[in-house]
């Protein structure tokens, strides 16, 4: 009896033990999708990702990018991930801030960084770890997996020149269909028109808007120099990317697949900041080959002041974070 007992004790463990292997080998579909554009250097940024994590899995895991709107846009896709139908994608901190997390705002806040340099290091100290950590303990179903170098933003109008302040009063300019844009724009006089962004082309076009806000790469690659003519030469926001991934999509790997994809983040960032900064000092001169003019602010002081009174409604409950990202830059 005894040695029928252990015969099938035998038995269990070996068939237990080949579940298990079954289980590792199983193939597992991400999807990572995003609005930007399918030659933009964040899409680029994706296939490198999906590359190295094909190649760190031996092909287990495979990564399929859905750019360019095609999966809907931010506030859609964003929400698609919560709910865990796609599993990653490609956001920016305001974003996040209206899912939850609310210290994000402070990221997405306009002037909140002197320049790249003083961006990049915030977010690669404690301070930006401890805002990725929040995504997580705030209970919004998404988890951090890391930043993007960050893009600055400028305004870009269809036919007006503007350098000061009185120049933008009144002007339609179309804004991310979230809070902190809105206040934005509202504060420095202009009035805040909500498109999605696989709209905006159009919106310039028939009028329906008289400028914007994207970073340089995104007024090329989306060819709005075509219906756009001007750009503020001043970069009111420094806005990192943050690569978001379902929380339970992600706990329910294993530690193994866990550590591949935080691996292939990371090694896609470095690729990303690398790819990022060579491509930068191109983006202006490639514009202005379209016959797009940048003009130089008559005053950059004014538009700060314009728009400081939002630090406050933005930064209530987390005045410490931005105490430390100011004193990170000083």
């Amino acid at each position: 009896m005894r040695k029928i007992l252990a015969i099938a004790l035998a038995l269990i463990l070996v068939l237990s033990l080949c579940a298990t292997s079954f289980a590792a080998d199983k193939k597992i579909v991400i999807k990572l999708a995003d609005v930007q554009a399918e030659n933009d250097v964040e899409t680029q940024f994706e296939y490198k990702f999906a590359e190295l994590v094909a190649e760190k899995s031996g092909g287990r895991i495979e990564v399929q990018v859905f750019p360019a709107g095609q999966m809907g846009e931010m506030a859609d896709i964003l929400q698609s991930v919560q709910l865990g139908s796609i599993q990653m994608t490609r956001t920016n901190p305001s974003w996040l801030a209206d899912a939850g997390a609310g210290s994000f705002n402070l990221l997405a806040l306009p002037f909140i960084f002197k320049d790249l340099e003083s961006a990049n290091k915030v977010l690669e100290s404690e301070v930006g770890q401890g805002m990725l950590d929040e995504i997580t303990e705030k209970e919004i179903s998404l988890k951090g997996l890391g930043y993007l170098e960050p893009s600055g933003r400028y305004f870009f109008f269809k036919t007006k020149e503007v350098s000061s302040l009185a120049d933008i009063q009144n002007l339609k300019i179309r804004v991310q269909t979230n809070q902190l844009a809105t206040s934005m724009v509202e504060h420095l006089g202009a009035s805040a028109t909500p498109i999605s962004y696989n709209e905006l082309y159009s919106s310039l076009q028939t009028g329906i808007v008289d400028g914007a806000d994207n970073p340089l790469k995104g007024i090329l690659n989306m060819s709005f120099y075509e219906v756009g003519t001007y750009v503020l030469d001043m970069a009111h926001q420094y806005e990192a990317s943050v690569i978001v991934i379902n929380d339970s999509f992600f706990n329910g790997l294993s530690e193994e697949d866990q550590q591949i994809i935080q691996e292939a983040m990371d090694e896609g960032a470095a690729y990303y900041k690398e790819i990022a900064e060579a491509a930068l000092d191109g983006y202006k001169s490639a514009l202005e080959e379209k016959g797009m003019v940048f003009v130089t602010p008559d005053n950059p002081q004014e538009w700060i002041d314009a728009v400081s009174p939002m630090y406050a409604d933005f930064s209530a409950g987390y005045e410490d974070i931005i105490q430390q990202i100011v004193d990170l830059q000083n």
